[in-house]
């Protein structure tokens, strides 16, 4: 329902052939970009010069979110993931991860500012929502039932998590 899986990467590789006098940037997450590991060889190989931010948080974020709107226990979307700045530069490509806010500004300095590509791996949380333009009573209830059937299984942590993440700021 939000939109196709791994489809950031591939377009910015077909727009920066289109038009390599211009950067191209791609807003990957972290399923996405695991589905298409071995374009990181094309770039390579090809030396195409997309710029890769890797949202990492761990799981298949939208479908997760899809399951919970939809008032279902979130099941098999947590990902383990490798260190994606070490792969990419295992790949002969700049690679960079954070791991705290304050490090994300040089980071994006050097990764902008380096001539090829680049991919720059980027912690994010998990429980952030990505709100919709119009929100639906249907999915208000549907998250609030994904919330009681949380709590009843024993995690009611995440729901804490996902109330003070979002909510109470």
């Amino acid at each position: 329902m939000h939109d196709t899986m791994a489809n950031a990467y591939p377009q910015a590789l077909g727009i920066a052939r289109a038009y390599p006098d211009r950067q191209v940037v791609a807003l990957c997450g972290d399923g996405g970009l695991s589905m298409l590991m071995g374009d990181l060889l094309t770039l390579k190989q090809d030396a195409i010069p997309v710029k890769l931010l890797v949202f990492n948080n761990g799981s298949l974020g939208f479908v997760e979110m899809e399951q919970r709107v939809e008032g279902l226990l979130d099941a098999f979307t947590e990902l383990e993931n490798p260190d994606f700045g070490a792969l990419a530069r295992a790949c002969g490509l700049h690679g960079a991860s954070i791991e705290t806010v304050d490090e994300l500004e040089p980071a994006m300095r050097e990764w902008f500012d380096h001539k090829g590509p680049a991919l720059l791996d980027v912690p994010v949380n998990r429980l952030e929502l990505v709100m919709p333009p119009e929100i639906e009573a249907g999915q208000v209830a549907s998250t609030a039932m994904f919330g009681l059937k949380t709590v009843l299984n024993g995690r009611i942590s995440e729901v804490v998590s996902l109330l003070r993440d979002n909510f109470i700021r």
